[in-house]
C-alpha cells in the first residue's frame, strides 16, 4: 500500500458517508505530503484521485475560503497555516491533566483496586488522579491527587525514569540518598539502574511493598505523539490480595488502557 493510500483511507467506513467532505479531505491529505511549498494545480490533484477537474475547483475553491488551503499566484494549492493552527490545538486538548478518568475507572471498577494516573517531577512522582473502589470496606492504597513520592521506590517512578540515559540518571542521582523506606527498598545506584534497565526492556514495573510495607504496585508507561513517556498509570493494593501471579492478570487489562490512554495522547498515530 503506497503513503497516500495509507493517508486517504478512513479508519472504518462510516454509515452516512458524505462523499464531497470525503473528498475535501482527500485534498487536504494530498496537499499534506507537499515536502515543499510548490503547492499542486487542479490538474495534478484531478489526476492523483481521479477527479474531475471541475469538481475539484469547486472543492478547493470552498477549502480557501474557510482558509484551510492557500491559492499561489501560479494557481497552484497548498495548506494555509490555520491547518497547522488547528493542528497545535490537539496536543493542548489532550494534556495528563485533561484526561477522561474513564480509563482509570475501567481497571479501579474491574479489579476492585486503587488507580492511580502520575507524572514526573525532579526526583519524584505526583499523583495527578486517582481512582478508588466504592467498596468502604476493602483495604485501599491511602495516597492522594497532589501528593509526591521518591521515584526509585514506587512503580510509577520507575516505569517514568526508566527513559532517562543512564548518564543523566547517575547524573540526577549525584549527593542523592536512597532512603531505605522498607526493608525491601532498593537503596544501591547500581542495583537501582539495573532495575530501571529490565524495567524499559519489559515494560512495566513493579512496587513490591518498597516504598510501604504491606503495599504492591504495577505500573506501565503513558507516552505521547512524540514517542515521549508523559505519564503513568498504575493499579495497587495490599500484598495479601496483589501477588505476582494477580498482578500478571492486572498487567494484561493495564497493558490495554495504557496504549489506549497513549493513542489518546497520539502515540503510533500515523
Amino acid at each position: 500500500m503506497t503513503k497516500l493510500n495509507q493517508l486517504i483511507t478512513p479508519m472504518y467506513k462510516p454509515k452516512y458517508p458524505v462523499q464531497t467532505l470525503e473528498k475535501a479531505f482527500e485534498i487536504v491529505e494530498i496537499l499534506s505530503l507537499q515536502e515543499s511549498d510548490d503547492g499542486l494545480g487542479v490538474s495534478e490533484l484531478s489526476s492523483r484521485l481521479n477527479i474531475g477537474k471541475s469538481t475539484i475547483h469547486r472543492l478547493l475553491d470552498t477549502l480557501v475560503a474557510y482558509q484551510y488551503v492557500e491559492k499561489l499566484p501560479d494557481n497552484k494549492y497548498r495548506l494555509s497555516w490555520k491547518i497547522f493552527q488547528l493542528g497545535s490545538a490537539v496536543p493542548r486538548q489532550r494534556s495528563v491533566g485533561n484526561l477522561d478518568p474513564k480509563y482509570l475507572k475501567e481497571l479501579c471498577e474491574k479489579f476492585q483496586e486503587t488507580v492511580n494516573l502520575g507524572v514526573k517531577e525532579g526526583r519524584d512522582v505526583v499523583v495527578v488522579s486517582k481512582v478508588e473502589p466504592e467498596t468502604s470496606y476493602r483495604l485501599k492504597a491511602n495516597f492522594h491527587v497532589g501528593e509526591k513520592e521518591p521515584f526509585y521506590a514506587t512503580a510509577m517512578g520507575k516505569v517514568l525514569f526508566s527513559e532517562l540515559r543512564e548518564e543523566n540518571l547517575r547524573q540526577l542521582l549525584e549527593d542523592f540518598q536512597l532512603e531505605k523506606l522498607t526493608e525491601k527498598t532498593i537503596t544501591s545506584v547500581d542495583e537501582l539502574l539495573n532495575e530501571l534497565r529490565n524495567v524499559k526492556k519489559q515494560g512495566y514495573a513493579i512496587d513490591d511493598e518498597e516504598y510501604c510495607k504491606g503495599l504492591c504496585c504495577i505500573a506501565m508507561p503513558v507516552k505521547d505523539f512524540s514517542g515521549k513517556t508523559v505519564a503513568a498509570i498504575s493499579v495497587s493494593g495490599p500484598s495479601f490480595r496483589l501477588d505476582f501471579k494477580k498482578m500478571m492478570t492486572i498487567k494484561e487489562e493495564l497493558e490495554r488502557v495504557t496504549t489506549e490512554v497513549s493513542r489518546h495522547f497520539g502515540y503510533g498515530v500515523k
